[in-house]
């Protein structure tokens, strides 16, 4: 029974996803053809993108597909120095998230290490870490960004 509940489920999230993406599709494609005259100020109203019947500020999942397959069939381009395909982009990611990984292992194993064998030194630091521990690691984030700005 409980397989089957989880198949009708998985179906479930399926049909649900298939009808918010088909919503999305016909909620901002083109209108079709003319129409009846528009009052103008509903014209007004609802802004010139949508009184004439123009294409959507807002892509569709169509559009969304396409970029997406055009990034993926040539991710290794490189095309000056601002634009380069989204491989390389996400090698240096990778490979910054891997050095500060590397940096921070670097201080904190040796610290952890001596802040276990000291009683000295664990009680020295243990304010400090009560302190900063509650701290969300998100909310490290904006003071590193302001910090690091440059790199």
């Amino acid at each position: 029974m409980k397989t089957s509940l989880g198949v009708r489920a998985g179906l479930l999230s399926v049909l649900i996803f298939v009808a918010i993406v088909g919503i999305w599709q016909v909620a901002t494609m083109p209108a079709a053809g003319s129409g009846p005259a528009m009052d103008p100020e509903y014209a007004k109203l609802v802004g010139a993108a949508a009184a004439t019947g123009s294409k959507s500020a807002m892509p569709t999942p169509a559009d969304i597909g396409a970029t997406i397959w055009k990034h993926l069939a040539d991710p290794f381009y490189v095309r000056g120095s601002n634009d380069k395909g989204i491989g390389i982009q996400l090698a240096y990611s990778l490979g910054r998230v891997l050095l500060g990984f590397g940096l921070a292992a670097l201080v904190a194993i040796p610290l952890g290490f001596l802040i276990g064998m000291s009683p000295l030194v664990y009680r020295a630091l243990d304010p400090f870490i009560q302190i900063l521990k509650p701290v969300s690691p998100l909310a490290w984030m904006p003071l590193a960004l302001y910090t690091i700005k440059d790199s």
